[in-house]
């Protein structure tokens, strides 16, 4: 009986010793900071009608050599829900994206929605992106929640629907002015031609 409590001790107190170096030798690393750059944060979404999902995509360029991290994102409504898995990993010097579902259904008018992402961003720890659009509830008459779901459920997308896409679907514009990715490529492009002979 002696020893079944002598080997107990021995294997607790080393599987203790275990998971006290693991858990030191985890607090050893730290996550750095990335640098990225974020086309188009604020964008103006053509308007849509109301009952129709919107896909939105975020591009994420990761600039440094360390990868991105996004642990968390927030948005102010419930029909505004990520499509990805969370932590979203960007690899060093690739781009990613932050993709979300926008469910139309119970927005009526101009609408307008930030989404905050947390991370190990070099500047703070959130980025902020923001859009907004106009939902148009349709032309004979305004249907109730249950109506707007049937016909988003059960209705069959038409050839036109497939040639030009659904009209939720038809882009954005931003505000006037350069769009980072555009300042960036100009600096390498001067950059280049100091070096050139």
């Amino acid at each position: 009986m002696r020893t079944i409590k002598h080997h107990t001790s021995q294997t607790l107190k080393l599987i203790l010793f275990i998971a006290s170096m693991c858990i030191l030798y985890s607090c050893d690393k730290q996550l750095k900071p990335a640098s990225i750059i974020l086309v188009d944060p604020v964008r103006h979404y053509y308007p849509v009608i109301q009952g129709e999902m919107m896909t939105i995509s975020y591009e994420l360029e990761n600039t440094s050599d360390n990868p991105l991290f996004i642990q968390e994102v927030q948005t102010t409504c419930g029909c505004l829900v990520p499509r990805d898995e969370l932590p979203i990993v960007v690899l060093p010097h690739k781009i990613g994206f932050i993709d979300l579902t926008f469910n139309t259904i119970k927005n009526t008018g101009y609408v307008s929605h930030f989404i905050y992402c947390y991370g190990n961003f070099q500047d703070s720890t959130c980025i902020e992106m923001s859009f907004d659009t106009n939902v148009v509830p349709r032309a004979d008459y305004v249907r109730d929640y249950e109506q707007l779901w049937h016909e988003q459920t059960d209705g069959m997308k038409s050839m036109r629907d497939f040639v030009d896409g659904m009209p939720g679907q038809k882009g954005y514009y931003t505000e006037t002015g350069i769009s980072p990715r555009t300042t960036r490529k100009e600096a390498i492009q001067e950059e280049v031609d100091e070096m050139a002979p």
